[in-house]
């Protein structure tokens, strides 16, 4: 992956939108979070302004300037990816093998900050209200998805394609739709596609039905949107090829030598 690639993996438009993001992290997760993490946390944020969201830290530099453990890092980079709040891009080297992880940080899927006067609100709201009786929630089948409220596509970010809002939402709630558009970002970043992602929006609500049906049929062993990511990120692989193929230029390609 070279310069003009990683470029390609700023996830902000500018500092600004970077420190907002993980400021609302904060304000959602710091009780959470072990001191070690917080740390840790802190040295990839301030490290991540080249590209905005994107850090270069390797996991020796972390250790030296934290004197954290490397158990210590690896495992607060856990914690923080599945949180939601970073992304490991592996790099790979110019003899085709891989080398260290770049570590991305996800934009915001909403912006959690309240204004404090919107606290007080609802503090009030809550104290003058009558308590509510809450009903036991039905159980949800293995393997099925439980129901999701219809959602307008207007709250949702313009660059999501309708036609995968109209298809993912009555499987995923926002979040999850959110979620699932960054991963068909990341896989697309990780290929050499001719086009824009918009333009592969048939292969993508292809592979998210199969990912549908494959949840329907408790066939997938750990999450929903990391099983979408994997058949994607294959899906991309193989049209790259395809693309190749195609393309009359690449008739005499050497392949032996590249």
């Amino acid at each position: 992956m070279n310069i003009h690639d990683i470029s390609k993996l700023q996830s902000f438009p500018s500092k600004k939108e970077l420190d907002v993001r993980v400021r609302s992290f904060l304000y959602q997760h710091k009780s959470g979070l072990s001191p070690a993490s917080l740390e840790i946390l802190t040295f990839i944020w301030r490290h991540s302004v080249k590209y905005p969201g994107v850090s270069f830290a390797k996991i020796e530099t972390i250790e030296k300037a934290t004197k954290r453990s490397r158990r210590t890092i690896v495992r607060a980079i856990n914690t923080l990816e599945q949180a939601g709040l970073l992304t490991r891009v592996p790099m790979i080297r110019p003899n085709g093998k891989r080398g260290v992880n770049i570590l991305v940080i996800n934009p915001a899927e909403e912006n959690p900050l309240p204004e404090k006067k919107d606290i007080a609100s609802e503090k009030t709201a809550e104290s003058a209200g009558k308590p509510e009786h809450t009903k036991t929630p039905k159980p949800v089948k293995k393997g099925s998805f439980a129901a999701k409220p219809v959602i307008d596509p207007d709250y949702l970010p313009t660059y999501i394609p309708k036609a995968f809002i109209q298809l993912s939402q009555s499987f995923l709630n926002v979040k999850d739709i959110l979620g699932a558009w960054k991963r068909v970002h990341y896989a697309y970043q990780q290929t050499q596609l001719s086009y824009p992602v918009d333009h592969y929006i048939t292969i993508i609500t292809q592979t998210f039905k199969q990912a549908v049906f494959a949840k329907q049929n408790a066939s997938i062993k750990k999450t929903f949107l990391g099983y979408f990511y994997g058949g994607i990120l294959a899906a991309f692989q193989q049209t790259v090829r395809k693309e190749v193929m195609d393309d009359p230029s690449n008739l005499y390609y050497d392949w032996l030598h590249t």
